[in-house]
């Protein structure tokens, strides 16, 4: 998923240097000038293919991706012509699975989530408009469960909580890093990617887990 997700930061990014130049009326790649745009905001919803890095006794390993979705609505403040605050709320379902001697775990929890990101804009033309958004991102669990399967027996427990409840015992807060491209089409249609990684270790116990998720993303600016 990194490398799918590299290739299209690249494509995109060629994409601008590429119209940049073609456009003779183009004045700047970044410009300073103060926006005039008021605050705006949209909805987006899409598929995650959310994973994790897990750490044990010195090991460490990573489980498959899970496909899981999000859904939300994003809120842009203008600082500059070319230069936003992203932000927004959204319910994001992430998680992880994995295949061990037989044994299958499937994760899928449930955060809310809001984002921070620095977001570069470059208008193509009227017709499109270029966004790439770096930043942290902090959520808090509010649901999941943790499925074990072994020999046709099956278990679910509850995927945050503590050692002593029946649970899987999940810290609740997360928090990492997000970059992204998108492009806003006809000055409403949003189509995007982004990484997150997890700087959060969200097990407890002597174990690490941080969380990974590659996100597709589609959304209406209004």
């Amino acid at each position: 998923m990194k490398k799918v997700f590299l290739t299209l930061v690249c494509a995109v990014v060629a994409l601008s240097a590429s119209a940049q130049r073609a456009s003779s009326s183009s004045s700047s790649f970044f410009s300073t000038e103060s926006s005039d745009q008021p605050v705006t905001f949209g909805i987006r919803a899409g598929v995650n293919f959310a994973n994790a890095t897990e750490e044990e006794d010195g090991y460490s390993y990573s489980p498959k991706s899970n496909t899981n979705f999000h859904l939300g609505v994003a809120v842009d403040f203008p600082l500059l012509q070319s230069l936003y605050i992203q932000s927004g709320l959204y319910y994001t379902v992430k998680g992880w699975k994995l295949d061990d001697d037989g044994e299958e775990v499937k994760a899928n929890p449930a955060y809310l989530e809001i984002p921070i990101l620095a977001s570069y804009r470059y208008d193509f033309s009227d017709a499109a408009q270029l966004q790439i958004n770096f930043g942290p991102y902090l959520a808090y669990g509010i649901g999941g469960k943790v499925k074990y399967e072994y020999r046709g027996h099956s278990n679910e427990y509850d995927f945050f909580g503590d050692e002593h409840d029946d649970s899987w015992g999940a810290k609740r807060f997360d928090a990492g890093l997000q970059i992204g491209a998108g492009i806003i089409f006809a000055q409403h249609i949003y189509v995007g990617c982004a990484y997150e990684i997890g700087l959060a270790n969200i097990a407890r116990g002597d174990n690490s887990v941080k969380n990974k998720n590659f996100m597709i993303s589609l959304g209406y600016q209004f």
